[in-house]
């Protein structure tokens, strides 16, 4: 069902010719160095938060608030350094900001691990702050590496491999996390040591990625456009990439900045009004046993990160305009049945679709929003973690308050409008952008066919 979703995005593909480009054209030597840093770094995304839940509501007692409470301090350390962190990506050593943080995140699981120990719901909380601190320290830059050492015929590629590691490193992480819980719990059923004893590998993961990110990337390393035809299967891309604006910045750049990240602040909270409650809606109207809903919505996530890098390589051919509107639309169609479905294998199916648009559509906007401007970058993936922040802080309360007092419902039907009302938003935003792009796309020397 992807892959006939995918193949149906492709009809609205630009009119650009078939062409095997080599590596060389789309990435630094060093890429894959850059990148492969977030396997190491996402080792215990899935495992922190199934564990968490398991440990504070069913270990200790606590209510299921004060679960909450450990998300949300979280997202609250994300917020804070967010909101100085792309001034710092401008004007400091992206290297040493992404090493920063990983070490911070490989803090954060040490004192968990000790929390845990000690039963202290406040170290927790503690622990969680430092996490999120940490990966909003460690994203932007990283991001805007990322940018520097690929092709921005390629970004939306580059950044698809990114969420492929990550989606990889998941997987691994949970693997570990899960065996050396059940064999701990197994063989001895009592000892706290051992039973979290995953929590600290994730810690020294984290800090032996931030290490060798240290010594295998060189921050001055950048992408240079080729110069000559290779085997007369590409064109020379001779730009000046300073030069690439046409038009000096005016009023009409500060009102496409305005709305297209007005839209896309609008959008983080309308993700965060019903995605939080998609298990809880399933649970109550589809099926009520929690393991097989688990088991069912795992996959779906895991399989859209597997399937990262040829959404990547599709979004870097998609028209940027029909995208976003046939895609929002699409995105608006397929929550509307996930919430009317009644069987789970639809409900899979479905979501699985609605993850391999929204992936396709992030890497379209990350391609849009990494070429705006070279200079200001940074600041630029600044706003995107800061805005990510801010919807899932406000979309998840305003969703619980619509859950409650009109219909549950109510958060899906709402998300579906605020989306389809969004794609002008975004259409005039990028639009009036166009024409200041730091660096902009050629379709007439980008490729020819071999």
């Amino acid at each position: 069902m992807t892959i006939y979703l995918i193949n149906i995005m492709s009809l609205i593909l630009k009119k650009r010719k078939k062409l095997i480009v080599p590596d060389h054209h789309k990435f630094t030597s060093d890429f894959n160095s850059v990148i492969f840093i977030v396997l190491w770094n996402s080792l215990g995304f899935f495992f922190i938060e199934f564990i968490m839940n398991y440990y504070i509501y069913l270990v200790l007692g606590y209510p299921a608030y004060n679960v909450g409470l450990f998300f949300s301090a979280i997202t609250f350390g994300g917020l804070i350094s967010s909101s100085f962190i792309g001034y710092l990506t401008d004007r400091f050593s992206k290297r040493i900001l992404v090493m920063i943080g990983s070490f911070g995140r490989g803090f954060s699981y040490f004192v968990l691990y000790i929390s845990i120990i000690l039963q202290s719901l406040i170290g927790m909380y503690i622990s969680a702050f430092l996490l999120g601190f940490g990966a909003y320290i460690f994203w932007p830059p990283l991001d805007a590496i990322i940018s520097e050492k690929s092709s921005k015929y390629h970004r939306s590629s580059a950044f698809g491999k990114r969420r492929f590691f990550l989606g990889i490193g998941m997987l691994l992480g949970t693997i570990i996390g899960f065996s050396v819980f059940s064999l701990s719990n197994y063989l001895a059923p009592n000892n706290t040591f051992l039973i979290y004893g995953a929590i600290p590998l994730f810690g020294f993961s984290n800090i032996y990625a931030g290490i060798q990110f240290s010594r295998k990337v060189d921050e001055n390393q950048k992408f240079e456009y080729p110069q000559e035809e290779i085997n007369g299967t590409i064109k020379p891309v001779l730009e000046n990439i300073k030069k690439s604006s046409k038009k000096p910045i005016n009023l009409l750049y500060f009102l496409g900045i305005f709305l297209l990240f007005t839209g896309f602040l609008l959008s983080s909270i309308n993700s965060g009004l019903y995605r939080p409650y998609i298990q809880t809606y399933v649970l109550e109207n589809i099926n009520r046993n929690a393991e097989l809903v688990a088991w069912f919505y795992l996959p779906t996530s895991l399989l859209g990160a597997l399937l990262a890098p040829k959404l990547g390589t599709l979004a870097d051919k998609l028209n940027t305009f029909l995208t976003i509107a046939i895609a929002s639309f699409l995105g608006g169609v397929v929550t509307w049945l996930i919430i009317n479905s009644g069987n789970l294998w639809i409900f899979a199916i479905l979501l699985i679709i609605d993850n391999t648009i929204m992936l396709t559509v992030s890497f379209v906007f990350v391609n849009f929003l990494s070429r705006v401007s070279i200079k200001h970058r940074g600041k630029i993936f600044g706003f995107i973690t800061l805005f990510e922040s801010l919807g899932m802080i406000i979309g998840p309360l305003i969703g619980g308050i619509m859950w409650e007092s009109i219909s549950p419902q109510a958060p899906f039907i709402i998300s579906i409008i605020v989306e389809w009302s969004l794609i002008l938003f975004f259409i005039i935003g990028i639009k009036l952008l166009n024409p200041y792009l730091s660096e902009t796309i050629d379709i007439k020397v980008t490729r020819k066919e071999k």
